[in-house]
């Protein structure tokens, strides 16, 4: 089974969140593999740059600054080069719209082994819009994942201030 885990941000451009989010994923101890689409996926200031000029040239600062999903596998993915070929397939789900940056990393919880962050820029590069985080959008990222991995998905929403562990 794969878990989602989604998180959405509300406190406002200022809250400093962004930054934390891609600091966290730049963890050399705990970041297998980085990349990204739409971004620099190899310099954290670059990328932060990158999500803040979509964020100013679309005037929308004073939003939720970005959607933090965890993508966490059981016994189904047992090897890095698995989890980095999903963290690919799974993010093209965002890639036409939306600036997105993920790292796979590797803690065993549970049934889980390897597991994805994605941090995603809520402002659409193509139009501005913002991304709307109802139960139908993650629901089709869900049926998404579904079909790239060929295995049972859910997902649930976490409280902002939850743990960005699994």
């Amino acid at each position: 089974m794969v878990l989602i885990k989604s998180k959405k941000c509300s406190d406002g451009y200022n809250s400093g969140y962004l930054y934390k989010a891609l600091n966290y994923l730049y963890d050399k101890e705990k970041a297998l593999h980085i990349g990204g689409f739409g971004v620099d996926p190899y310099d954290l200031e670059k990328t932060y740059k990158q999500m803040i000029y979509v964020k100013n040239y679309y005037h929308k600062t004073q939003e939720n600054p970005i959607m933090h999903f965890i993508v966490s596998f059981g016994d189904e993915v047992r090897t890095y080069e698995k989890a980095k070929a999903y963290a690919v397939l799974i993010g093209s789900f965002f890639k036409c719209r939306y600036q997105l940056l993920w790292a796979v990393h590797k803690k065993k919880r549970g049934e889980s082994l390897f597991h994805i962050h994605f941090i995603m820029n809520t402002v659409s590069f193509v139009d501005g819009k913002l991304y709307d985080s109802s139960k139908a959008n993650l629901g089709r990222f869900c049926d998404h994942v579904e079909r790239v991995t060929g295995i049972g998905c859910r997902y649930y929403f976490a409280e902002p201030r939850s743990s960005d562990e699994v």
